[in-house]
């Protein structure tokens, strides 16, 4: 699955580029998130629980920043098991920063995301339904949180 999202932020882009680059500060935008623990500058993992029809379940997801052009782009990856076995989670994401004015920032970027096992059985539409749903609410918590 392909999502591809753009927002623009009112406040400078290094505040923006801070913000992303923290785990513990972007973290909470995640719906459903648990819990982060950082392992290194590039690499951290976080729990995130998430319902998906009358299934809920709780991934932990361990993510790598692959390539870091500052204040320009990022490109990470990353991939977790549902702790209950019910599915296996890959992710490969490119955010752009684009600074608008002294102001104001563009965060455009696209995530190919894959997942496989019985979670994956429950049917493409309901989970690329709910995946969209995610991606737009932790944008706008991105936002809400940075204006």
């Amino acid at each position: 699955m392909r999502f591809e999202e753009k927002v623009i932020i009112g406040c400078p882009v290094q505040r923006v580029w801070d913000f992303v680059m923290d785990p513990e500060a972007v973290g909470p935008c995640i719906p459903g998130f648990e819990k982060v623990e950082v392992i290194s500058d590039r690499e951290f993992t976080n729990l995130i629980k998430a319902k998906v029809g009358f299934i809920s379940v709780r991934f932990k997801i361990k993510t790598i920043f692959e390539e870091i052009v500052p204040y320009k782009s990022i490109r990470t990856v990353g991939e977790g098991s549902e702790i209950h076995n019910l599915g296996h989670f890959k992710q490969n994401s490119y955010v752009i920063f684009g600074e608008l004015s002294e102001n104001e920032t563009e965060v455009s970027g696209w995530s190919e995301v894959s997942l496989v096992g019985r979670i994956a059985t429950f049917g493409e539409r309901i989970i690329r339904a709910k995946a969209k749903e995610t991606v737009k609410e932790f944008v706008e918590t991105l936002r809400k949180r940075l204006e």
